[in-house]
């Protein structure tokens, strides 16, 4: 899901019971209010302010994993509001802020991880604890510290922190990118670019100034172009993947190929695949509309945008929309047509805990079932380009 940090929508009341009965709710002492109210409470004209607010009462958070659970269905009752699209990020800080206060060790941060596929506040909170760990992370031997993530009870799991370690490996080198990615690649060439994605994500927090993210030198580099052209070819996709998602001008959304045109113009090659999947990331968050912009595309751009296609934001929905969404995979032709079916069959499966194949995969017929199958039987290769 696009969890952009630059959200300005003010959230509406986040359940209707605490709606009905604010004046009730107002009249009692903080720690006897629900945790709905208390967040509806953070309600502000000014965003920065009310980030800070839902920080600091998300971090009082207790047990865990029945908290987050909890956390996470009050954001997804106002999927437009603030808390879904900024909850990733946010749970950064409180993951942090649970190791500072329980004094969890590397040994037990397993235990604590969300069971959970989505990419919002579980998510940010499994980064938020190996963030708090990094300390202990044994330097010398990364791939030791790492091997806990496969330990992980779902392939998104694993990714995600897989994806964590990335992040770690940033605070431990003081947001330097060469050094976070040598210390990736120990992990194996897959978990590597797995955690590649988590240095990138780590940069550019840092140079947004957002989750206590160190600046990454006195003059930064923060033009995407010139940060990826920088980079070995394994990890330009890497690189690009979130670079508009954290620094785009508050509520720009992409909403055509042109759109996704004016911002990779003058990029060839791999900079240019890299680019426009970038570029569809911050496209329309239902991933049926996204395949109809990336429609738009002829050639290899057209597969380059498929590769942003969020399927992640469909994790509540049933099996059939999904179905529906990779059917939508007719539109295109030729080598596009057949990796759309193979991207989706891949990244569908991984927000399904593989049951896709079966489940959905053999829904298509002919080439498209096979392409979807074969995206499906990779599933547990290097993802890169998801969140």
């Amino acid at each position: 899901m696009g969890y952009g940090l630059a959200a300005t929508l003010v959230i509406a009341a986040l359940l209707a019971s605490a709606c009905s009965s604010s004046k009730r709710t107002a009249s009692l002492p903080s720690k006897h209010r629900s945790l709905g109210a208390r967040l509806a409470s953070c309600d502000s004209a000014n965003p920065a302010a009310m980030r800070a607010c839902y920080t600091r009462t998300l971090t009082k958070a207790g047990d865990p994993r029945p908290e987050i659970a909890k956390i996470t269905a009050i954001a997804w009752t106002n999927p437009t509001g603030f808390l879904l699209p900024n909850c990733h990020v946010m749970m950064h800080a409180v993951g942090r802020s649970y190791v500072k206060r329980h004094h969890v060790t590397l040994a037990k941060v397993m235990t604590l991880l969300p069971l959970s596929n989505d990419p919002s506040c579980p998510a940010g909170f499994s980064h938020g604890l190996i963030i708090g760990v990094a300390p202990q992370i044994d330097l010398a031997k990364p791939r030791s510290s790492a091997r806990r993530c496969a330990r992980s009870k779902t392939r998104y799991e694993q990714y995600s922190c897989v994806h964590g370690f990335g992040h770690a490996f940033m605070r431990l080198t003081g947001e330097q990118i060469h050094p976070s990615l040598a210390l990736c690649l120990r992990l194996g060439r897959s978990w590597g670019l797995d955690c590649a994605g988590g240095v990138f994500h780590d940069y550019w927090l840092a140079l947004e100034g957002y989750d206590n993210a160190k600046s990454p030198g006195r003059a930064p580099v923060s033009d995407p172009r010139a940060l990826c052209e920088a980079q070995a070819p394994l990890f330009v996709k890497a690189c690009w993947y979130r670079s508009f998602l954290e620094s785009r001008p508050a509520g720009f959304q992409t909403d055509s190929a042109a759109s996704m045109d004016r911002l990779c113009s003058g990029l060839r090659a791999l900079q240019r695949d890299a680019c426009i999947t970038a570029a569809s990331v911050i496209g329309p968050p239902d991933p049926a509309v996204q395949l109809g912009v990336c429609a738009q595309f002829r050639g290899p751009d057209a597969l380059s945008c498929i590769h942003g296609t969020k399927v992640q934001n469909l994790l509540r929905y049933p099996e059939s929309t999904y179905v529906g969404v990779i059917r939508g995979c007719n539109r295109f032709s030729g080598s596009a047509r057949a990796g759309c079916y193979e991207w989706l069959g891949k990244t569908i499966s991984v927000v399904t805990n593989g049951h896709f194949r079966s489940d959905g995969c053999t829904k298509l017929s002919g080439s498209a079932r096979r392409a979807c199958v074969a995206g499906a039987r990779s599933m547990n290769g290097p993802l890169v380009t998801f969140s």
